[in-house]
């Protein structure tokens, strides 16, 4: 794993948003045709004036959910198992019809589950997650009647080592 990380929660958004770019352009694509696919977390940019879900597809939004700690055997409880849930949603469109749209978006999730299953996220403060692990793909109906009425998301585990330094650290 190399050096002590806490494995913070927006490191790892971070990384997982920077290999979803790295990636898909080509595998959605070709290596010859790659498709720009808009990879970023969930942000204001998502949202017409009416405050419905707008997304320019193809498109993946990243979504942090939960974090859960383990403890590691550390009496001081400072080193810890961290496994932390992100959503990646996933959106494609059709002009022909609301179910050729659902089979593109299809088409999109199993594209990003394929380039997920196993990666290793290299965070910014020199560390690795360990291998990711896919939950679960949900459908995902947006109740406003917006311009995205229908997309999935893919649930992810990412797991590493969280070391903390805190001001408790050498008080028994």
């Amino acid at each position: 794993m190399g050096a002590p990380s806490q494995f913070k929660i927006d490191q790892v958004e971070g990384a997982l948003i920077a290999l979803l770019n790295s990636v898909m352009p080509a595998a959605y694509g070709t290596v010859e045709a790659p498709v720009l696919v808009d990879v970023n977390s969930v942000n204001s940019k998502d949202f017409n004036a009416q405050g419905q879900l707008a997304l320019k597809p193809p498109s993946l939004r990243v979504q942090f959910s939960e974090a859960n700690y383990a403890n590691l055997r550390d009496n001081q409880r400072l080193t810890y198992q961290a496994a932390l849930l992100f959503d990646v949603l996933c959106f494609e469109s059709s002009l022909r019809s609301k179910a050729d749209e659902r089979i593109q978006t299809l088409s999109l999730v199993d594209v990003t589950l394929n380039q997920l299953a196993g990666a290793r996220l290299n965070l910014a403060d020199g560390t690795q997650s360990m291998p990711i692990e896919l939950r679960r793909v949900s459908l995902v109906l947006p109740d406003d009647g917006g311009p995205v009425d229908q997309l999935f998301a893919i649930t992810l585990l990412i797991s590493g080592i969280a070391q903390f330094n805190g001001p408790n650290g050498g008080v028994l």
